[in-house]
């Protein structure tokens, strides 16, 4: 084969239009005519890269589009499915699903592999998936300080009380997705074709009743709102359309593939069967069954358009079990195992019926190479299809071009046959890419040089090679993106002709500006002091991530979401929230065998003046018990981690007297006063504050012979301390309480009729054991005051969950001790409650006075045994107790205590 390389020193425009003008001067004699065909490659029309006096454009290719279809947990089969194609490198160009094809499309599309998508799924709790609730970790104490007590809450819009529109708003679900792709290779940047694989979620406007395809914005929203299936899910609000799952428009998107460019579509359809009658039980079941209904026709026509549909064998799975998860996933990569060669033959013979037949250039005589480096075209030797003295294609002339364009050396290339007389001949004409002496990277120094200098030295002092250049890109952007900078990006990349320098621009991600959106009731003021994150501070995904949880667990929003989005080059995060009815109703109630019946109602208003402050009015009266407060509790003041809470209230509550073990009256407590507390919360694990009461105290009793009936004036001054870790009420997993405080009643300053002074030390902490089946609860409680202490202020200890065997307030003193052992055990049953069976050590004593004897006989020892549930009602609970040869006793309460 007779292989020319041209001189360097001439470029190939010049010698084009040497050979033009050559041509332009010969006469036009038939004998003499020159004959010249060109073969060109065809290139997209936007490179991948941001070049700047570069040139490289991606060739265009058969553009091979995937449909995944819903299905709910069936829809675990893509996965499987993928694995299989990559196995067998089939290409992927376009990816387009439809709810849970869009939750596995959208991460392939970010560069997810398909095992980390399975391995993703076998994370996720699916069973708590629906659960938006708050962890009781991300609170702070002054919100974990009034927990829940209500039986029944109401919203009000105005005085009308608000219907939820779902099972759940979806919050866990986005935070999930969030949390996932924050860590993806290929950040989609508001554009989804910036995604490693262009991607495209459908979705169904429920207020138009449109397809909606989504191509940009956040792609954890879109994913959201793709599969927010009705009931189960509230709808995704994007600008002015309210999103719900995409099933219902189109659960087999395979015209949206072909309408978004793809050339041939393969579509996956994991549809679930129509529900057996037994099957449809709750009100989502009735909606997944209709919604199958309705998208059957439509489903069946996508399957026809498709050039080669997969259908998972998945039996009688159904969408709703996600347990089966694992056996899915291998379902679908069985299935595509066994299509593969017929994919295969799809995809073959659709590219060969895009080139075309092949066209027959005839023979040529000679084979010539200009504007290559001869050390560039070393690289190519012997792998030229076209060679002189055999007759040549046009497909073998681009296939040659194809090779030395995807080598990356070359900004153009196209091929030209010459015929002269009888020397026949092909000439490759490219543009090499320039000489780089230099690379230097651009950034704003938060990033080490460590991390570049490997790059400079690899592409310094030779030829650039675009596609090695893109593929450290990449490298680098992932580097960046596993440190936490999520939305670093490489601005720009540009070449120097002065210096023949390469300077590559590289955005570490700074945040430009931060946007709230959704929030006409609260201050922006609230939301960003959650938000831990600055403007001109560096994007990290970890405290993003920590933003958005801790605006959620403000209890103020049903949705916390954030958009990272480009504005001409700049970096803004757009927190967007879903604001709340803040007017809220609640009733509760409580009964027991000990006080019998109780309720309570309460008006709340829980973000007063869009403060994020808690105005309420509280009322409760019961057979022993009546109680009306108003509350005024700040979570945090301005920006600070202060918090403050002021009450007044009135109370009445009756109890009975005992001494020895033995009934001797009842007593009425009769409190009218005020509270007031200013606290330090020590990030969200606790409080140290400081304390004002002001009370007017009235002690009556019909019994004469009580001892302790009295009227007063208290004021006391307390200096509190709270350390609160416990992962939920009731009924603890983990974590500690430990609290102390120190109080004081004082005549001359705070004019209290009744001067005291006392302390209080309590210590207790929940340990689960076991793989969670048991749970072991140690306490110790303990206190002293002066004699002058008054009796409503002494050390009240009995109950059932107070030293069981004894009734409430049964055993009081100005100094006593406290101390125990709960062990839990959880009862494992195929009930959506919880259930336990508890056992209890209990020894505990008080006394009057602090110069008191102590002895042994002075202590209590309890043994009990509990059945209780966790209902949605509150904690129910039965228990027997025994004080060893003193007293038997049953206890019963049922409902959240207040």
């Amino acid at each position: 084969m007779k292989l020319f390389l041209a001189l360097p020193a001439i470029s190939g425009s010049f010698l084009m239009i040497a050979c033009f003008l050559w041509c332009s001067c010969l006469p036009l004699h038939a004998g003499e005519a020159r004959e010249e065909i060109r073969v060109a490659l065809e290139k997209e029309a936007q490179p991948e890269l941001p070049l700047r006096n570069l040139r490289y454009f991606p060739l265009k290719k058969m553009k091979v589009g995937l449909a995944l279809s819903g299905g709910g947990a069936r829809g675990f089969a893509h996965i499987g499915v993928l694995k299989a194609f990559e196995e067998r490198n089939i290409p992927i160009d376009l990816i387009v699903g439809t709810s849970s094809g869009s939750i596995v499309g959208g991460f392939y599309a970010a560069g997810f592999s398909a095992e980390q998508i399975e391995q993703i799924i076998r994370e996720v709790d699916w069973n708590s998936i629906f659960a938006d609730e708050t962890y009781r970790s991300q609170l702070f104490f002054s919100q974990k300080d009034i927990p829940r007590r209500h039986v029944l809450q109401f919203r009000l819009d105005g005085f009308v009380p608000t219907i939820p529109s779902s099972i759940s708003q979806g919050q866990k679900v986005f935070q999930t997705l969030y949390n996932r792709l924050l860590q993806a290779n290929f950040q989609a940047a508001n554009n989804f074709d910036n995604l490693k694989i262009p991607f495209r979620a459908v979705a169904t406007d429920i207020i138009s009743g449109r397809k909606i395809v989504l191509d940009s914005g956040d792609l954890a929203e879109a994913i959201n709102a793709s599969s927010a299936f009705p009931l189960l899910f509230a709808p995704v609000e994007i600008d002015s359309l309210w999103l719900v799952d995409g099933g219902i428009t189109d659960n087999l998107p395979v015209e949206v593939a072909f309408k978004e460019g793809a050339d041939i579509v393969i579509a996956v359809d994991a549809t679930s069967h129509l529900r057996k009658k037994e099957e449809i039980n709750l009100p989502w079941e009735i909606a997944d069954q209709a919604t199958t209904i309705m998208m059957a026709a439509s489903t069946e026509e996508n399957r026809r358009k498709a050039d080669f549909l997969l259908t998972p064998d998945l039996g009688e799975i159904k969408g709703g079990n996600f347990q089966e998860s694992d056996s899915i996933i291998q379902m679908g990569y069985r299935s595509a195992v066994c299509s593969m060669d017929s994919l295969i033959g799809v995809i073959a013979r659709a590219e060969a019926l895009r080139r075309g037949e092949y066209e027959s250039l005839g023979a040529i005589t000679a084979l010539r190479v200009e504007g290559m480096s001869g050390e560039i075209l070393e690289t190519f030797r012997g792998r030229f299809k076209t060679a002189p003295g055999k007759e040549i294609y046009r497909e073998d002339l681009l296939t040659d071009l194809r090779m030395m364009y995807n080598s990356g050396y070359l900004e153009d290339a196209y091929a030209v046959i010459r015929e002269d007389g009888e020397q026949r001949e092909a000439v490759f004409r490219v543009l090499q890419q320039p000489h780089i002496n230099r690379v230097v990277f651009r950034h704003r120094g938060v990033l080490q040089d460590s991390i570049f200098a490997p790059l400079a030295a690899e592409l310094s002092g030779k030829i650039l090679n675009i596609v090695i250049l893109e593929k450290r890109m990449v490298e680098l952007r992932n580097q960046l993106i596993r440190q936490g900078h999520s939305l670093a990006q490489i601005r720009s990349i540009a070449y120097q002709p002065e210096t023949g320098n390469l300077e590559i621009e590289v955005d570490e991600g700074y945040i430009d500006r931060i946007r709230i959106s959704g929030n006409s009731v609260t201050r922006d003021l609230v939301i960003l002091r959650e938000f831990p994150l600055r403007e001109g501070e560096l994007f990290r995904a970890a405290q993003a991530t920590e933003g958005i949880q801790n605006i959620y667990s403000t209890d103020l929003f049903d949705r916390v979401l954030i958009n990272a989005v480009k504005e001409n080059q700049e970096n803004v995060l757009i927190i967007k929230v879903k604001e709340r009815k803040y007017s809220i109703a609640r009733l509760g109630a409580h009964v027991s065998l000990e006080r019998k019946a109780e309720g309570f109602v309460e008006l709340l208003n829980d973000n007063f003046l869009g403060t994020a402050t808690q105005a309420s009015l509280f009322g409760s009266v019961g057979d022993y018990i009546r109680h009306a407060e108003g509350l005024l509790n700040a979570v945090r003041l301005y920006k600070t981690y202060l918090t403050s809470r002021l009450s007044i209230y009135y109370e009445e509550r009756e109890d009975r007297y005992y001494q020895g073990l033995v009934l001797q009256g009842e007593y009425m407590t009769t409190v009218r006063g005020g509270h007031f507390v200013i606290g330090q919360q020590i990030k969200r694990l606790g409080l140290i504050s400081a304390e004002l009461r002001v009370e007017n105290i009235s002690v009556t009793s019909g019994d004469p012979a009580f001892p302790y009936q009295d009227k007063y004036r208290l004021r006391s001054f307390t200096i509190r301390s709270v350390v609160d870790k416990r992962d939920r009420i009731p009924f603890p997993e983990n974590g500690i309480y430990n609290r102390w405080y120190w109080e004081t009643g004082n005549q001359q300053i705070l004019e209290s009729s009744k001067p005291f002074t006392k302390i209080f030390l309590g210590l207790e902490g929940y340990y689960p054991i076991f793989d969670k089946k048991l749970n072991y609860h140690p306490y110790l409680y303990a206190g002293s005051a002066d004699l002058t202490l008054p009796f409503t202020e002494f050390f009240f200890f009995g109950g059932q969950n107070n030293f069981p065997g004894l009734h409430e307030r049964e055993k009081f003193g100005r100094q006593f001790i406290q101390a125990g052992l709960d062990i839990r055990y959880r009862i494992r049953w195929n009930l959506p409650i919880e259930a336990y069976l508890l056992g209890n050590y209990s020894i505990g004593a008080a006394w009057e006075r602090a110069d008191a004897k102590i002895e042994g006989s002075d202590f209590l020892h309890s043994l009990s045994v509990s059945f209780a549930i966790n209902s949605l009602l509150g904690p129910l609970k039965l228990s027997y107790a025994s004080l060893p040869g003193k007293r038997e006793m049953v206890h019963f309460s049922f409902g959240f205590d207040f």
